[in-house]
């Protein structure tokens, strides 16, 4: 009977947020402004880090990106959850949280970088990803540079060299779109 209850709750816990994750897509349309500013909405971030159930969550996009075989859906994935690192970097920093705001826009940057390498490899496969994906990854590229500005800006001194490692990583995931 245990085992019953506990396979039918990792199924609910676990399945069904990857089921939704494969069926919709949380994104909205967004225009490029003349100013360099872009309108790109985050996704809403659910659990920050500062919460002691983060770790399940983590667990679980960690499911999600082992499942995942498709390249384009792993590129989409990899932008929904850098877009959320970036919205949590976001409230963490709002909350006065610097340490854990810098760590969540790095990692946020790293994932960004790793849609290049999937790029490179769906290519030498014959398969190119679309145009409206590539144009949501150059807004949210832009919009990640603005979260950045916003941090060079707010942040307390001392971290100079943590934000020098986040706008180098931009930079390089901007040198990558240009290659696409």
């Amino acid at each position: 009977m245990i085992n019953k209850v506990t396979v039918s709750f990792l199924a609910i816990f676990f399945l069904i947020p990857a089921f939704f994750y494969i069926i919709h897509f949380s994104y909205s349309e967004s225009i490029v402004l003349s100013d360099k500013k872009v309108i790109y909405e985050l996704p809403y971030v659910g659990i920050l880090p500062d919460n002691p159930l983060y770790f399940i969550k983590q667990i679980r996009d960690k499911i999600i990106e082992l499942i995942i075989r498709d390249y384009q859906k792993k590129a989409d994935f990899y932008l929904l959850s850098s877009d959320k690192q970036a919205g949590i970097a976001i409230q963490l920093n709002k909350k006065g949280k610097t340490k854990l705001a810098l760590q969540s826009l790095s990692q946020s940057e790293l994932l960004s970088l790793k849609i290049y390498s999937l790029y490179v490899n769906s290519k030498k496969q014959g398969v190119t990803f679309n145009e409206s994906f590539i144009y949501r990854l150059k807004l949210s590229n832009v919009k990640h540079r603005q979260v950045i500005e916003i941090f060079i800006k707010e942040l307390p001194q001392g971290n100079e060299n943590e934000i020098n490692k986040i706008v180098d990583l931009n930079e390089k995931m901007k040198k990558n779109l240009e290659k696409m």
